[in-house]
């Protein structure tokens, strides 16, 4: 099993808040498995949905919103929640 890594969590979703997604770019999957855990797989699934959001800019900005994250050492797992809507 893999420990919590709260610090990583936060600096990945102020990342994503930012839309510095570049930043991740050199980051290679064992690199991501080390980093994330077993949640590589949501990793790659928050990368997919502020990708969407940087593509669709070109019709508009957006900003993130709700921010929130607990880590809970109990079942080894950080509870994390962000949303964006665009701004016209």
């Amino acid at each position: 099993l893999h420990p919590l890594n709260p610090v990583w969590d936060n600096r990945f979703m102020s990342l994503l808040e930012q839309g510095r997604l570049q930043g991740l770019d050199a980051v290679s999957n064992e690199e991501l498995s080390a980093m994330a855990g077993k949640s590589t797989h949501e990793v790659k699934t928050w990368v997919a949905a502020f990708a969407a959001f940087a593509a669709i800019s070109a019709f508009g900005n957006w900003r993130s919103e709700g921010r929130y994250y607990r880590p809970i050492p109990e079942w080894i797992a950080g509870f994390g929640s962000l949303s964006a809507t665009t701004q016209n």
